[in-house]
């Protein structure tokens, strides 16, 4: 692609803009799920507040300042962990991760169920978009890269899809075009996939009134989590195509149709922004957006002006040589990363073939691919090292010789024996190869013990007068009672008063709980009615006061050290943030005791623990520094 310097200025400022004006517009109402009362955003728009749509961009766009385009997802998640504290929802699972040294792509499949499909890197593609102009693969590609710190799968191919419909935007101005020349990135017959393609659907059929086009989506592709990435996707299509190419339009029925707000908003305003330039806004718009952003987070900038971050960002442009710039002026700060060098060594990838996770008497298996960048050959011993007391490796101190540009992969299996007496939920372990270390992880399961099912028949009569199931003078239960039991929660079906001795008096089994949810469904394989116990040794490195966060479908009650401290007899939709309390522990062993109901088809628990310190736990990290004691 060729284009001259000023055209590609005033693309990226008008993508820019867009961003700031959307982010601005939505921000107020984010998070409602039903269609705004509000006729025009003009009426709440907020420019003063941060947006993590835009702050974690400013942080990638100093990570390329510093380091060139050869970044990795290492690079991306180990400025997030230095500088970005935002720790909600996937952002909070991606640091856990990354602290008990899951690395990406794992860091974002692993132990987040449900908001990997979320928002958070789909709001990210801007910045790949305009530095790649006129390439959508290589903007695919960095989305690819960034996206999978914090999700998997849709979210991931929406970032993707996003991203190259910005690069594809340098020179195709029309959006219909762009919508539907860049659907590869989102695989055939996937559930983003068929929304863009049902809603274009219904636009060409002749629906012109967004508000039945939002009611079609959401029948089909609505979900409880509003920030979910496939809702919010229909919601920016929409958008582009009832805005009819109006960035006021666009913006005011992305910002109507609710959701995520602020993302679709700022989606779909950057997207028309880089297809008209700055100097294709109306000034009105750009009054609004105002020229100043406000930051969240710690990034290290001289100058918090839209205008000045366009011409960042054409800088680092310039750097990746992804279009043929021409007219470049001579006073264009292009950045001077340090990179990696002509020889940047040795590089170490660790690829988990089971999960990265591991629980009592378990094993965790993985490939360590070692990948030769010098030009001259490589010989040394692969060694993994800080394995806790009584761990077993397999596999190790292998010999690898390696040519120059090749790359070989060695396999391990990492095992916990009989003798090991508790379980670290962060266990980090150290690669040497030829001089280089790497550190990576391995998360320890809680481990629980459990008891049950208990269930009983159920005891109910059908109501009088109405004709008896059964022949006359039978005295069998109703036909309701034969195919359902009972189970309660104020029902005793253990010694409450002493689950030590309950426990050790009943057949137990253990669960090495790897993810925050809980395998129960695949514990227990009865079917129908039932109570169960579960009883844990967790050990504190110190006296706290935290928060415990549960996601439940069903009753529950727990309890720490013999004191029930939560209670819910209710049945609902699992989501891992359903019920929370602030709960202390003790240094040492604590006893931790759930009793949970199953009276539907499964049994969905999920139990964490997050950091208190005065505030919400959404917006404090998870701890990892617990164990289980076995």
């Amino acid at each position: 692609m060729q284009i001259t310097y000023q055209e590609y200025l005033d693309k990226v400022h008008g993508g820019w803009i867009g961003k700031c004006l959307g982010g601005a517009a939505g921000a107020p109402v984010e998070g409602i799920k039903k269609v705004i009362p509000y006729e025009h955003y003009r009426e709440v728009i907020r420019p003063d507040l941060p947006n993590d749509d835009l702050d974690l961009q400013l942080l990638w766009l100093e990570v390329l300042q510093k380091k060139g385009l050869s970044i990795t997802s290492r690079d991306l998640a180990d400025a997030w962990n230095l500088q970005c504290w935002y720790p909600f929802s996937e952002y909070g699972l991606f640091l856990k991760n990354y602290e008990r040294g899951i690395m990406p792509p794992y860091s974002g499949s692993f132990n987040n169920p449900v908001f990997q499909e979320g928002e958070g890197c789909p709001i990210r593609s801007e910045i790949w978009g305009m530095i790649f102009p006129g390439n959508p693969e290589k903007a695919a590609l960095y989305a690819r890269m960034d996206g999978c710190l914090d999700h998997a799968g849709a979210a991931v191919w929406i970032e993707e899809y996003y991203a190259a419909m910005e690069a594809a935007a340098f020179a195709e101005p029309d959006i219909q075009k762009l919508i539907d020349s860049q659907l590869r990135y989102l695989p055939e017959g996937s559930r983003p996939r068929n929304c863009v393609e049902d809603v274009r659907r219904d636009y060409e059929a002749g629906c012109r009134d967004w508000q039945t086009a939002r009611t079609r989506m959401m029948r089909k592709y609505a979900h409880f989590d509003f920030t979910n990435a496939v809702t919010n996707l229909g919601i920016v299509i929409i958008a582009l195509l009832y805005g009819e190419g109006d960035m006021d339009a666009t913006v005011n029925i992305a910002f109507r149709c609710g959701y995520d707000t602020d993302c679709t908003c700022a989606t779909a305003a950057a997207l028309l922004g880089i297809t008209v330039g700055a100097a294709g806004i109306d000034p009105a718009l750009k009054a609004m957006a105002t020229d100043n952003f406000v930051i969240g987070i710690a990034v290290e900038r001289d100058n918090n002006s839209i205008a000045a971050l366009a011409k960042e960002t054409c800088a680092v442009g310039i750097l990746a040589k992804a279009a043929d710039i021409s007219g470049i002026p001579d006073d264009v700060n292009i950045p001077e990363p340090t990179g990696r060098g002509d020889n940047p060594g040795i590089q170490i990838e660790v690829n988990y073939t089971s999960q990265p996770a591991i629980g009592r008497m378990d094993q965790c298996t993985c490939d360590i691919t070692l990948h030769n960048p010098c030009d001259h050959s490589v010989n040394g011993t692969v060694t993994v090292s800080g394995l806790p007391e009584n761990w077993e490796i397999s596999g190790n101190r292998q010999p690898v010789s390696l040519n120059a540009g090749e790359s070989k992969s060695v396999p391990i299996q990492i095992k916990t024996t009989g003798r090991v007496k508790q379980i670290n939920n962060k266990n980090l372990l150290q690669i040497e190869y030829a001089e280089t270390v790497n550190e990576f992880g391995i998360a320890g399961a809680m481990v629980w013990q459990a008891v049950g099912p208990y269930f009983e028949a159920l005891e109910k009569q059908d109501r009088p007068g109405q004709p008896s199931p059964h022949g006359e003078g039978c005295n069998l239960p109703t036909l309701e009672c034969m195919v359902n039991n009972a189970a309660y929660l104020d029902k005793a079906y253990v010694d409450e008063q002493n689950f030590r001795k309950a426990f050790q008096e009943e057949d137990t089994v253990w669960i090495n709980a790897y993810e925050d949810l809980l395998p129960l469904d695949e514990t227990f394989t009865f079917q129908g009615q039932g109570a169960v116990y579960l009883r844990q040794t967790l050990i504190s490195p110190e006296d706290r006061e935290l928060w415990v966060v549960i996601g439940n479908n069903d009753g529950y009650r727990l309890w720490i050290n013999q004191e029930l401290v939560m209670e819910q007899d209710e049945t609902r939709l699992w989501t891992p943030t359903n019920n929370y309390e602030i709960i202390r522990l003790a240094k040492g062993e604590n006893e931790i005791v759930l009793k949970l109901l199953r009276r539907t088809e499964s049994l969905k628990f999920s139990f964490g623990l997050r950091k208190y310190e005065g505030e919400h736990f959404h917006r404090k990290r998870w701890y990892t520094d617990f164990a289980s004691g076995i």
